[in-house]
């Protein structure tokens, strides 16, 4: 009877991540067709970024920053044309979670609720001090310490926070809002 009790336990918790599983991929999928987004595009940036689409808890996160990869950065630009790290966030946090920031990275960062780097979840804003003594940079974490921003070389990609330049360069995280209550 032990046994039983085990393997229908076992059975229950792996259909669960199956379900979650299911309704990531379905919110992915929708929201790929509703951007007008091509889904398996969207699945191979998460693979080839080494994101795991077991931990997505906000899909519009994933499919947004995709829908803005390769932008190029400039200096307070705002559209696809070019963007520069604290607009890319607002962006984002706009059209993906719905909700309204201003400011500069700096600014951003005296917004959000400082947390420590060990609670980054995603949709956490992650800073940097770039050049000078002040915030320079900002960008959105996403999981297992990647994160998503506008990169005055490259533009609009994925770095870690491993790279050396990036734990050279680490200032503070900050949280706006609950990442998925209910996971």
């Amino acid at each position: 009877m032990r046994g039983i009790t085990i393997l229908l336990l076992a059975l229950f918790v792996y259909s669960k991540s199956l379900s979650a599983k299911n309704q990531v991929t379905c919110s992915l999928e929708a929201l790929s067709y509703d951007q007008d987004i091509n889904y398996s595009d969207v699945v191979n940036f998460i693979n080839t970024e080494d994101l795991d689409l077991n931990k997505i808890g906000n899909p519009d996160l994933y499919v947004y920053a995709y829908k803005w990869l390769n932008t190029p950065y400039r200096y307070g630009g705002n559209s696809k044309s070019g963007i520069d790290c604290s607009r890319f966030v607002m962006k984002i946090y706009q059209e993906a979670l719905g909700l309204d920031t201003k400011g500069t990275s700096s600014e951003l960062y005296r917004q959000g609720f400082s947390i420590d780097k060990s609670q980054l979840q995603e949709g956490d804003l992650v800073f940097f001090k770039t050049r000078g003594s002040g915030i320079s940079h900002v960008g959105i974490y996403l999981q297992d310490g990647k994160f998503v921003h506008s990169s005055t070389s490259k533009g609009v990609i994925v770095s870690s926070l491993d790279e050396a330049y990036w734990q050279r360069t680490y200032y503070k995280a900050a949280r706006y809002f609950v990442a998925n209550p209910f996971r």
